[in-house]
């Protein structure tokens, strides 16, 4: 237990631990955190003080400890962020996160976003069938939202449309041929992606992307009476602020050009891959680029004279990653 204590902070080692790891810093997701003056590490929940050394000593290591008022906190924030640019600048759409499930599907997790208001985005059978179970259990309200993503199995979309008959308010979005074909009678919302020309500096290879359409290819369909999304997904981890916002702008040009063939189209889905800084470095954050957003999306609107779309987001690492450490010995 020894080892998990950092060396008093002292002129002898010339070390500021709080410093030297950025604790206690919002741009750094560290501002819960703190160092004692025994060098060991602390957790700030209002007025209580969580020390992690004496909770590995009773639990021993490793250990996963998770922090839901973390979590709880970062989705307000988030909802506060666009909320508060949405009526500054006159913005008309509405706001909604999107909790996607692969992220960690424990209830320590899920159920304290549910109560700040998340909905849900699944991309298997499995996630779905843990969704339903929560639902069943009355876990959540049959208004909450689940987008279904990934590989639409015969499995899979048979238990969509068995939740759509229960009430359930589910969407599968749409992400090739044979789901488009499979999905054409379905009498629910739907939403369809599409795998943009841009690509993004992540830390996610993607030099291949089999899931979507191509822009010329959703503006060539047929009108669909129940299309509500237009959707992309660009990676994971975007490192700088550009790639955030570039492959938003090209979504919403395309966004445009379709919702005059597609007057039911009303939600503009720009996925997940908003990074955190794991580097001490500068790096983005959400406030600044949730005005960013919202400037452009109301930009492009408003110059085409067309509604402000609703805007979804499934920024899952954000919101997760800040709330959970890991000790090992």
């Amino acid at each position: 237990m020894d080892k998990f204590k950092s060396k008093k902070p002292n002129k002898k080692h010339g070390k500021n631990w709080k410093k030297f790891w950025k604790l206690g810093a919002e741009e750094f997701n560290t501002q819960y955190f703190d160092i004692t003056k025994e060098g060991e590490l602390t957790v700030r929940e209002g007025n209580y003080i969580y020390n992690i050394s004496d909770i590995i000593k009773k639990y021993g290591s490793p250990t996963e400890i998770v922090f839901p008022f973390i979590l709880e906190e970062r989705l307000e924030d988030l909802h506060d962020y666009f909320h508060a640019y949405m009526k500054i600048q006159g913005y008309r759409g509405k706001f909604f996160y999107h909790y996607p499930m692969k992220v960690n599907q424990n209830k320590e997790f899920i159920m304290p976003l549910i109560s700040e208001g998340a909905h849900m985005e699944v991309g298997s059978v499995n996630e779905l069938w843990l969704v339903k179970k929560l639902w069943e259990e009355d876990k959540f309200h049959s208004k909450l939202r689940v987008l279904c993503n990934g590989p639409k199995t015969e499995a899979y979309i048979k238990l969509i449309e068995e939740l759509r008959i229960k009430n359930l308010s589910i969407m599968p979005i749409i992400e090739d041929e044979h789901e488009l074909e499979r999905l054409a009678k379905y009498k629910g919302e739907v939403g369809i992606r599409v795998n943009l020309d841009t690509k993004a500096d992540t830390h996610w290879d993607k030099k291949v992307d089999r899931f979507g359409f191509t822009s010329k290819e959703i503006l060539d369909l047929p009108r669909m009476k129940n299309l509500r999304l237009l959707h992309y997904h660009i990676g994971s981890q975007i490192i700088t602020a550009g790639s955030v916002l570039k492959p938003i702008e090209e979504a919403m040009d395309l966004y445009i050009k379709l919702v005059k063939n597609q007057p039911s189209l009303d939600t503009l889905d720009v996925g997940g891959g908003f990074g955190v800084p794991y580097e001490k470095k500068p790096f983005y954050t959400a406030k600044k680029m949730s005005e960013k957003i919202v400037r452009l999306l109301k930009k492009k609107s408003d110059a085409a004279g067309i509604k402000h779309p609703n805007l979804a987001v499934e920024w899952g690492r954000y919101i997760v990653a800040p709330a959970q450490i890991t000790i090992y010995t």
